[in-house]
C-alpha cells in the first residue's frame, strides 16, 4: 500500500468551525478527494493570522495541510471563492447554512465522495447567483442519492407496483411512494400530489443546470418541503438545527415571481 503523502494540497469548503484552545481554529472541510476531513488551524483567530480570513464557514478555499497523529494542520489557506453574495443576504446565508449542516449530518468522516463535492460547490454557486426555489428540493434529493437513501418514487414500497397515476402517498419511514391500496401499519404517510411527484421525478433525473429555471407554484414548494424534511429526519434520525432557521427566514420571504408548473414541464 502506497503511504500517502506527509504535505497535500486540496480545494475545499468549510462547513463549520469551532474555536479551541486559545487561538486556533476546529474545521469541518469537505473535499473533492478525501471527503470531509477535520483539521486545526493553529493561530487562526489571532488578529495578525494569514489563515482566519481564508478559513471562514460556507467559503471554497485552497488549503495546504499536514498529516496528524489525530488531526490533519492547516498550513497554509487562500479563498478561491468567498461566496460574498450568500454571505450579505438573509435568505440566501439561511439556505447555504442549512446545506452545509445537511452535508455534515449525513456524510461520515474521510470518505470519498465526489458528487456530494461537486453538488455542494453548484448549491453554493447557484445561491451567490441566483438562487432558484428549485435549489433546495434538489439538492435534498441528490444528496440522498449520493448517500444511498434516493426515495422510491415510481413503485409502491410495500407491494411494489407501479403507481398509478393520482393513486399515491409518501412514507418517509419505509423510503418512498405508497399506492393508494396498501396501508401499512406503524409507519408515517403523507399525502403525495401528482404534480409534486412529477416534479421530484423531473428533479431525479435532470441535471442541475436544466432545472434552475424551473418554476414551481407555492402549493407545490411547501408539499417538497414537508416530503423532503421528513424522510431527511427519518435517515438522520434528528431534525436539521438550522432547519428552524431556514424556516423562520422563508416565512417572511414573499411569493412574487413564483409561477406555476405545468404537467407539460415534468413529463413522469
Amino acid at each position: 500500500m502506497t503511504t500517502p503523502p506527509k504535505i497535500y494540497k486540496t480545494e475545499a469548503i468549510v462547513l463549520k468551525h469551532f474555536a479551541i484552545g486559545e487561538a486556533d481554529y476546529l474545521l469541518t472541510m469537505y473535499t473533492p478527494n478525501g471527503g470531509k476531513l477535520r483539521a486545526v488551524a493553529k493561530g487562526a483567530r489571532r488578529v495578525k493570522s494569514k489563515l482566519g480570513g481564508h478559513l471562514e464557514p460556507l467559503m471554497r478555499t485552497s488549503v495546504l495541510m499536514t498529516r496528524g497523529q489525530n488531526l490533519d494542520n492547516i498550513n497554509q489557506a487562500e479563498v478561491m471563492e468567498g461566496f460574498r453574495v450568500v454571505r450579505e443576504d438573509l435568505d440566501r446565508l439561511s439556505r447555504a447554512l442549512y446545506i452545509s449542516e445537511l452535508v455534515d449530518a449525513i456524510t461520515p468522516d474521510e470518505q470519498p465522495n465526489y458528487p456530494i463535492y461537486r453538488l455542494l460547490f453548484e448549491a453554493m454557486r447557484s445561491l451567490n447567483e441566483n438562487a432558484a426555489p428549485s435549489l433546495m428540493p434538489y439538492f435534498q434529493l441528490r444528496l440522498l442519492d449520493y448517500s444511498g437513501f434516493m426515495p422510491e418514487l415510481y413503485k409502491c414500497v410495500e407491494c411494489g407496483s407501479t403507481l398509478a397515476p393520482g393513486h399515491h402517498r409518501f412514507t418517509p419511514d419505509r423510503g418512498g411512494s405508497l399506492c393508494d391500496s396498501c396501508h401499512p401499519l406503524n409507519v408515517s404517510v403523507l399525502p403525495l400530489s401528482l404534480d409534486t411527484l412529477k416534479v421530484l421525478r423531473f428533479l431525479q433525473r435532470e441535471t442541475y443546470a436544466n432545472i434552475e429555471r424551473l418554476h414551481l407554484e407555492q402549493g407545490t414548494l411547501l408539499e417538497l418541503e414537508r416530503l423532503m424534511e421528513a424522510l431527511l429526519r427519518h435517515v438522520l434520525d434528528r431534525e436539521v438545527k438550522a432547519t428552524r432557521f431556514l424556516n423562520q427566514v422563508a416565512q417572511g420571504r414573499t411569493s412574487d415571481g413564483i409561477s406555476t408548473l405545468t404537467a407539460s414541464n415534468t413529463k413522469g
